[in-house]
């Protein structure tokens, strides 16, 4: 459930650097997005739906009022940095920031699993499961399936619509670097598919739990902080290295494409960047949100 909540939210986010016109109006519905996000996983109850829009709401004016302010630290130090060279320990501390304002909402969210998870019943969890299977075969679709030149063309064509949201568009010198990159990195579909699988499965074997056992509040509490640890800090050992080696791919990675950035394209990053920093610190006003 932790996964869906937080899926939701990252819609707050997307609402924030998305870059479109619309971006105030968006994240000042983005709790109402979420509900019908969330519903499609779910299928709340009538007597369920007051207590997860309640709950949004309140994560919204938190993330409104604690969130932004962070956020807005974050763009400001990279618009400091982006008109000059950089380093990948540079991008990687950016990162890390960015990193940390997801463990900062994972604790945010705790609670509210914590309320919502005893009132799911078994048709719910089947909701979810069928809508994680649903969604792991189109994973599996753009990833796994097909010829591996026609994967690695799908990595790059993302990678590069990333990278041309900042900059605008790049020359086939500044491609060629991040297909570079992609070919060396450690990225393994096949391995973040498995952990992909054994998160939804540990989610769904918990909620199971909880429901089938009839957890008192306290023990579940423990059940999904024990979950929210193994989330964050990884249940494998191997797989956390793994993580923790393709960030620092990705950091390398960035840094190598940035300082081949011209004069031009990184004007238009912070360009960028103070569009995003203005629209947030009007966010940050009451009168914003409604």
């Amino acid at each position: 459930m932790q996964t869906l909540i937080r899926s939701a939210s990252i819609l707050l986010l997307l609402f924030i650097l998305c870059g479109c016109s619309a971006i105030r109006i968006g994240y000042n519905n983005a709790q109402e997005l979420s509900y019908y996000w969330l519903d499609s996983y779910v299928d709340f109850t009538t007597e369920q739906k007051p207590l997860i829009k309640a709950e949004l709401a309140t994560l919204h004016e938190w993330h409104r009022l604690q969130e932004i302010p962070a956020y807005i630290k974050i763009l400001r130090e990279a618009r400091e940095k982006v008109l000059d060279d950089t380093k990948p320990e540079e991008v990687c501390s950016l990162l890390e920031d960015v990193r940390e304002r997801i463990r900062v909402f994972n604790l945010q969210t705790e609670p509210i699993i914590e309320k919502l998870a005893p009132t799911l019943g078994h048709e719910q969890v089947e909701n979810i499961q069928k809508r994680f299977e649903h969604n792991n075969k189109k994973w599996r679709t753009d990833w796994l399936e097909g010829r591996q030149e026609k994967r690695d063309e799908h990595r790059l064509k993302l990678a590069v619509r990333r990278a041309e949201t900042f900059y605008g568009s790049l020359s086939p010198e500044q491609k060629e670097i991040l297909r570079e990159s992609l070919r060396i990195s450690i990225f393994n579909a096949d391995t973040s598919y498995e952990e992909r699988v054994r998160r939804q499965s540990d989610a769904i074997a918990i909620l199971k739990k909880i429901i089938d056992l009839r957890l008192t509040p306290p023990d579940i509490k423990i059940e999904i902080a024990a979950y929210f640890d193994r989330l964050q800090n990884g249940a494998d050992l191997a797989y956390q290295n793994y993580i923790d080696r393709l960030v620092i791919d990705s950091c390398e990675g960035f840094s190598k494409l940035h300082n081949a950035t011209t004069p031009k394209q990184r004007q238009r990053a912070a360009d960028k960047l103070d569009r995003y920093i203005k629209d947030l610190e009007a966010l940050r006003s009451p009168v914003q949100i409604h």
